[in-house]
């Protein structure tokens, strides 16, 4: 068989030449259509770097961003969550150095604070603006340590060094919602150690300039120290995986999250929130029905394909029937005189799709589509010429000699 085989490919060579060049065209339009399916899910895996999914906390109308009292509550849901991640949070107070009498606060409170969990928490705040040891910098915004850093203005006015540990009073903001009013109000005193120094940031943002920073966890201990409720400042996150949004929201409902009302007044309270999925969702859904349209045709490039197996291979048969013919008059049964066809047939295909697949990859195809290519082309293919072979072999001997 297989000699027969290898004679008849040696003997027919313009004729398996074509048979060859077929096969490498389906190869390329296969790799086309795989490739754009492919490029499209690459596209849409990428799409959550390259247009993240930015939520903050608002207010219940949606106009504040900062300046909120966001409550503890609220806060652990979302450190404890799983689907968001460069979670943002920063709780402002005021403080003043040394303990002094709630009387003298005008006198000594000058020192904007803010614990924060992240450099980028702190507006106009850069990793490359704090000077300390890397090591430690790497680690003090994720710790509890009472450490804080300074802005060089305030070191120098203080007459403070790096190394010092300084006391001071702290005192936190508190909101009447109803006549819309901030206090500040004392909380207690704490000693802090000065761990590192920052450039100014007046002049960079159009809100109050943070003389000090500590870690977020370290000014929530002294709030529990003097049994004040905890509240947040601003809580700015990005969504994990924006591909799950329906999950993610329905997990911010469930921690306690509410959409803001535009309708509703204005209030200091922070528990609703404000996801800016339109542009992630636009190009996400654009991308999905492209996907869906292209897998659409599937069935078709099958069919195709094996409508070009079934034409190629019969139009062969056609021309050597009377070499047909004189296989059944030597005894070979049809169904082994369609095998030895089809049999060729799949040598010259499977040659075509390795020479395809050769050219493919040269030119930047997917390594991944090949396995894919080859199995689709090979079934559906040899699937056409099993049928025309064996439409062929239906015919009697006589009928097969009077054809040619």
């Amino acid at each position: 068989m297989f000699h027969y085989t290898g004679y008849s490919i040696r003997r027919r060579k313009t004729a398996n030449l074509v048979t060859v060049g077929i096969g490498i065209m389906l190869v390329f339009l296969l790799h086309a259509y795989f490739g754009s399916i492919h490029s499209y899910k690459s596209q849409l895996a990428e799409l959550a770097e390259q247009v993240p999914v930015n939520c903050y906390v608002t207010n219940v109308n949606g106009t504040r961003g900062n300046g909120l009292f966001i409550s503890e509550k609220l806060v652990d849901g979302l450190i404890r969550s799983d689907n968001i991640t460069e979670e943002s949070f920063q709780v402002c107070m005021m403080a003043g150095e040394g303990e002094f009498e709630p009387i003298d606060y005008p006198k000594y409170l000058n020192l904007h604070v803010a614990g924060v969990n992240r450099a980028e928490a702190v507006d106009g705040l850069q990793e490359d603006m704090i000077h300390m040891e890397p090591e430690r910098r790497d680690a003090f915004f994720g710790s509890e340590e009472r450490a804080c850093i300074v802005s060089e203005k305030v070191m120098r006015r203080q007459g403070w060094e790096v190394g010092d540990t300084v006391t001071l009073t702290f005192y936190y903001y508190n909101a009447d919602s109803a006549l819309m009013k901030l206090d500040v109000l004392p909380m207690g005193a704490a000693e802090v150690k000065i761990a590192g120094t920052m450039d100014d940031l007046l002049g960079k943002t159009s809100v109050n300039a943070m003389d000090m920073i500590l870690p977020f966890e370290a000014v929530r201990g002294i709030y529990h120290q003097y049994d004040v409720p905890f509240f947040t400042d601003t809580a700015l996150f990005c969504v994990k995986d924006p591909m799950e949004l329906n999950a993610f929201k329905q997990e911010m409902q469930d921690i306690g999250f509410t959409e803001a009302d535009p309708l509703a007044g204005d209030s200091y309270q922070g528990h609703s929130l404000f996801v800016r999925d339109s542009s992630f969702t636009a190009r996400a859904t654009d991308l999905l029905h492209s996907i869906e349209f292209m897998e659409s045709f599937f069935p078709v490039v099958c069919i195709l394909v094996l409508l070009i197996g079934y034409v190629v291979s019969f139009l062969s048969g056609n021309s050597r029937m009377e070499e047909y013919a004189l296989l059944r008059l030597q005894g070979v049964k049809n169904r082994n005189a369609a095998l030895l066809f089809l049999l060729e047939q799949m040598v010259l295909v499977f040659l075509g799709n390795l020479l395809g697949d050769v050219l493919a990859l040269l030119l930047s195809a997917d390594p991944g589509t090949v396995l894919v290519v080859n199995g689709i082309l090979l079934a559906a293919y040899l699937a056409g010429a099993a049928a025309a072979y064996g439409r062929i072999g239906k015919n009697s001997v006589m009928r097969l000699l009077s054809s040619q």
